[in-house]
């Protein structure tokens, strides 16, 4: 059974968290491998310039160069800015709270690099109001999307049931009540949650590192199977790894 933990920050510039980090706290969890993106800090929120943005981007996508255990996920910004090598990223960043700058999304390039997702069936790891993830959980049905933290930070848990019925939608663990995982899950089955951890730092991480969300999900009274599905499996299956 792999491991591999779906959601993790990394970069080395505004916000340091290298992959080295990276790689000492999957160690510590037994973990196999990690997705891995670049920090909004790299974004929008610290540094906010398409230099900056690419070279937060470029750096995950070099780090899973180095490293076969590393699957990179391009953030998506409001700039809508495509790079020529986003078929070597094996998914999509999409991020931004309710007090933040907002995506245009009647902005005609933010439909072209929609589209280039769809070519490319990248799965997309959104983290939006709820409105907003509701328009685009409908306009993206044909790829994978995965809502993290149950759905938490996306409008809440009680909201989630909403995306129940869509086979498309899946749920990471990351920082999420253990009694929220309990109820997607019974919902929609083991095949639509994924582990993850949102660890992005070794000096007061954001969240959670690895092992503690791990140890969170023992406590789930699950078959071995859905276990193996949850914690690795599925992720593999979204990404083609």
């Amino acid at each position: 059974m792999k491991i591999i933990d779906t959601h993790t920050h990394c970069g080395n510039k505004t916000k340091l968290y290298p992959i080295a980090e990276v790689k000492k706290h999957l160690e510590e969890a037994n973990a196999d491998g990690a997705v891995i993106f670049a920090f909004p800090e790299d974004m929008y929120r610290l540094t906010d310039s398409l230099e900056s943005r690419v070279e937060a981007n470029e750096y995950v996508l070099q780090v899973a160069r180095e490293n076969e255990e590393i699957i990179p996920f391009y953030f998506v910004w409001n700039d809508y800015h495509i790079p020529d090598n986003l078929d070597q990223y094996r998914g999509i960043k999409w991020h931004r709270h309710a007090d933040e700058p907002p995506y245009d999304y009647a902005d005609p390039r933010c439909e072209t690099i929609l589209e280039r997702i769809r070519e490319l069936r990248l799965p997309v790891l959104i983290e939006e109001v709820f409105d907003h993830t509701v328009a685009f959980v409908e306009r993206m049905r044909d790829v994978p999307i995965i809502i993290p933290h149950i759905g938490n930070l996306n409008g809440g848990y009680d909201k989630m049931d909403v995306f129940f019925d869509k086979p498309h939608v899946h749920f990471d663990t990351s920082v999420a009540d253990l009694e929220a995982i309990e109820r997607v899950l019974a919902h929609v089955g083991p095949e639509r949650i994924l582990f993850g951890s949102d660890v992005s730092g070794t000096r007061q991480p954001f969240f959670n590192f690895p092992k503690v969300e791990l140890a969170k999900l023992d406590r789930l009274h699950i078959a071995e199977a859905d276990r193996t599905l949850i914690l690795g499996g599925n992720i593999q299956r979204l990404t083609g790894n």
